[in-house]
C-alpha cells in the first residue's frame, strides 16, 4: 500500500533507450521511500529499458505526443484525477515531488535533498529560487508537502497552456511564466515557500549549461565529483563536439598523407 509519497519524473527523450543520466536520477530517486514515476512521451522503448524500470519499481506513464514537463505533469494529474489512471491514488498523495531532465545529477543526494525539505518548515520547498521578474521557485526539483497540493493542482490543471501574449514561447518562457504563476498561486493561498540552495554546485547542474560551447562547466562538475556510478560520457558535450571531433580527424589524416614542407 502506496504511503502517499510520490515522484513524477518528466523526461523529454527521444529514442528507445534512457540516456544515462536519467537512469541515474531515477535509479537513485527509486532507493527512497518514494513511488516513483516516469512520464515520457509515448514511443517504443527497449527491452532493456523497461527491464530497468521494473527492476527498480518504477511505474510507467506515457503521453500521447512531445511536452513539457509541466504538460506532462498536468496530463497524468489529470487522468489520475479523472479516474483514467490508477498508477497511484489521487487522494492519498501528501507529498508529491516534480523533477524533470533538464538537470543532470551527477551525484547520488537525493536523500539529503529530500529529508532537508522536509525538516523545513515551508510548505513548497524547491532547491534554488530564480529572481527574474519575480522571485519564484524553480520547478526541476519541487518538492509539495500537503498543504501546497491544493494551490498546486488549481494552477497547473487551469492555468491555459500558452502564454496570452506569444505566439510560439519558447520552453524557457513556458517554464517561467508557469513558475512565476505558479508562485503567485502560492502567496494567494498563503503557501509557504523556501529554497535549499543559492546556487548549482549541489551535485547538479543545468543540462544546457554543459553544452555551451567554450565554457568550463564540465570541468566544474569534474572538479566537484561524479558519483562511483556516474560514467563521465553521461555527460552532454558541448554543442558542436561532434563536428569539432570531425575535423580533427579529418585534420590529423590529411597531415599524415600531405608531404611536409621542407625546412
Amino acid at each position: 500500500m502506496s504511503n502517499g509519497k510520490v515522484i513524477l519524473y518528466a523526461s523529454e527523450q527521444t529514442g528507445e533507450n534512457l540516456p544515462g543520466y536519467v537512469r541515474f536520477a531515477l535509479k537513485h530517486l527509486a532507493e527512497t521511500d518514494f513511488t516513483v514515476l516516469l512520464l515520457t512521451n509515448k514511443r517504443p522503448l527497449s527491452a532493456e529499458t523497461m527491464k530497468f524500470l521494473e527492476d527498480n519499481e518504477i511505474k510507467l506513464y506515457l503521453t500521447e505526443g512531445p511536452e513539457h514537463a509541466f504538460a506532462m505533469w498536468r496530463s497524468f494529474l489529470k487522468d489520475l484525477a479523472n479516474g483514467r489512471s490508477s498508477l497511484v491514488e489521487f487522494n492519498n498523495i501528501t507529498r508529491l515531488l516534480l523533477v524533470n531532465d533538464s538537470i543532470v545529477y551527477f551525484q547520488n543526494n537525493f536523500d539529503k535533498f529530500i529529508r532537508h525539505a522536509e525538516s523545513n518548515p515551508a510548505d513548497a520547498i524547491s532547491l534554488t529560487q530564480s529572481d527574474e521578474i519575480r522571485p519564484h521557485l524553480q520547478s526541476f526539483f519541487l518538492y509539495l508537502k500537503q498543504e501546497a497540493l491544493g494551490a498546486f493542482y488549481l494552477q497547473l490543471l487551469e492555468t491555459p497552456e500558452r502564454i496570452p501574449s506569444k505566439e510560439r514561447p519558447s520552453i524557457a518562457e513556458i517554464y517561467t511564466d508557469r513558475e512565476i504563476s505558479l508562485a503567485r498561486a502560492f502567496d494567494e493561498a498563503e503557501v509557504q515557500t523556501a529554497s535549499l540552495y543559492s546556487t548549482q554546485q549541489n551535485g547538479f547542474i543545468p543540462f544546457k549549461l554543459l553544452q555551451k560551447k567554450f565554457s568550463n562547466y564540465r570541468k566544474q562538475v569534474l572538479d566537484a565529483g561524479l558519483a562511483e556510478d556516474f560514467d563521465e560520457e553521461w555527460l552532454p558535450k558541448p554543442i558542436g563536439y561532434a563536428a569539432i571531433q570531425v575535423i580533427d580527424s579529418l585534420r590529423r589524416a590529411a597531415a599524415k598523407v600531405l608531404p611536409h614542407k621542407a625546412n
